[in-house]
């Protein structure tokens, strides 16, 4: 229902009312609708396509005055049903955690699965290790493989990483292949590509001691501040950040300030870079944030680290903090999509699929894009109908993806987004 306001003056009978809406996403000019049908409490506008925000604006006709148009309203019009045939193919259950890219890939395969090749979806949320082996989900498109099993076994987290090397070992799971490519990456040693360009003397961890004072203003007593992850609750990140600082030999001039929260955190770092302030701080990328300092704050500058090794991660992780005589940088990131074994033999046009699957970091970052457009925020928990829209919109535009299927199969999805 749309709230009218803004009536023309004068006491003339309402003889009617106008309608313009347009795409929340991109910079689509006010189109007036013609194809409606008016209720006494609401109007359907025709002709929009399904799974995309619109913002909808009214204004009264009074005789040959018209008052002026409302204030927006924003709506998402429903995606059609998909035509299932539940009796002959699993119900696809999809494992959703708290990543953003994890969300990307499954409303994008959702979506495929769905409208190409008739499949029900659905999609749990946990952290949980083992719903996999337990059989409450069977998709899982971002398993991160190696790490959650043995390069992590050697921190905090080894009894989730244990837990990991259980499902893969006990045959119940398959792993089908790298679902993103060619990796993603983390590191405690960012900052703004303009404290890079007003200091070309800092281009890695070894330049920070000539250039700690830089980074004062979030320190504590007296060093520079590290924005690290994690909020002194023991996160694998904050455990390794600090282990850098040691074994960088900069514990005497860096300290790492844990946030918060992650509201906090990015609070932070944003305002830091809306006032051109230099800061020091920890992140991964392609992540919806590392997008939005990239197109909206000039972008950041990532100081370069001894390269990993496994010899240098277990040692830091084996060793006391205090003790590490020496760091180097995160191991880049893979992930591969995981299934029930059963799915091979009850759903071999969707294993095809995977088996084709490849999501390019770039495709990654323009949804990431589409999404914060969308949002307006760097929110890491958008709805589930908000990454559905964004993959609606990516596989509108996109060519990317037609290489995963057949022709047919792609006009199916395509006429299924009209």
């Amino acid at each position: 229902m749309i709230v009218l306001s803004g009536v023309a003056s004068g006491e003339a009978a309402v003889t009617g009312y106008d309608y313009r809406y347009r795409m929340k996403l991109g910079e689509i000019p006010w189109e007036e609708a013609e194809t409606l049908t008016q209720q006494r409490a609401w109007v359907e506008v025709g002709g929009l396509l399904p799974g995309t925000t619109y913002e909808v604006q009214a204004r009264i006709v009074s005789g040959d005055a018209v008052s002026d148009w409302s204030e927006p309203g924003a709506a998402q019009t429903l995606l059609p049903e998909a035509s299932y045939f539940a009796r002959f193919k699993p119900v696809l259950t999809f494992r959703q955690e708290q990543t953003g890219s994890t969300g990307l890939q499954n409303a994008v395969a959702r979506t495929i699965l769905e409208y190409g090749y008739g499949y029900e979806t659905k999609e749990v949320y946990s952290t949980d290790s083992d719903l996999l082996q337990r059989g409450i989900v069977n998709v899982h498109m971002q398993m991160g493989l190696p790490r959650a099993t043995e390069r992590w076994g050697t921190w905090w987290d080894h009894g989730r990483a244990a837990a990991t090397r259980a499902v893969l070992d006990s045959g119940a799971v398959t792993v089908i292949r790298e679902s993103r490519g060619p990796v993603w990456w983390q590191s405690a040693f960012l900052i703004p590509q303009y404290t890079a360009e007003a200091n070309p003397g800092l281009r890695s961890v070894e330049d920070l001691r000539e250039h700690w004072q830089l980074f004062t203003g979030a320190g504590v007593n007296g060093k520079a501040g590290l924005i690290t992850c994690g909020t002194g609750a023991g996160f694998t990140c904050e455990k390794v950040n600090e282990s850098q600082i040691h074994g960088y030999g900069l514990d005497d001039v860096l300290a790492a300030v844990p946030s918060l929260n992650w509201d906090v955190r990015h609070g932070t770092i944003i305002q830091a870079f809306r006032e051109g302030r230099d800061i020091l701080f920890f992140y991964w990328g392609p992540s919806l944030f590392s997008v939005v300092l990239d197109t909206e704050y000039g972008g950041f500058y990532r100081l370069e680290e001894p390269p990993y090794s496994d010899e240098c991660w277990n040692h830091m992780g084996e060793t006391p903090t205090e003790d590490v005589t020496h760091a180097c940088g995160y191991d880049d990131g893979t992930a591969h999509i995981v299934v029930r074994s059963e799915l091979l033999d009850s759903a071999p046009s969707a294993i095809d699929l995977f088996r084709k699957w490849t999501l390019s970091n770039s495709a990654v970052e323009e949804m990431y894009a589409i999404l914060y457009e969308l949002q307006q925020s760097i929110s890491p928990y958008p709805d589930e109908s908000e990454y559905r829209e964004v993959a609606a919109h990516w596989l509108r535009t996109s060519n990317e993806w037609k290489a995963w299927v057949s022709e047919e199969i792609a006009d199916k999805v395509l006429a299924a987004l009209q």
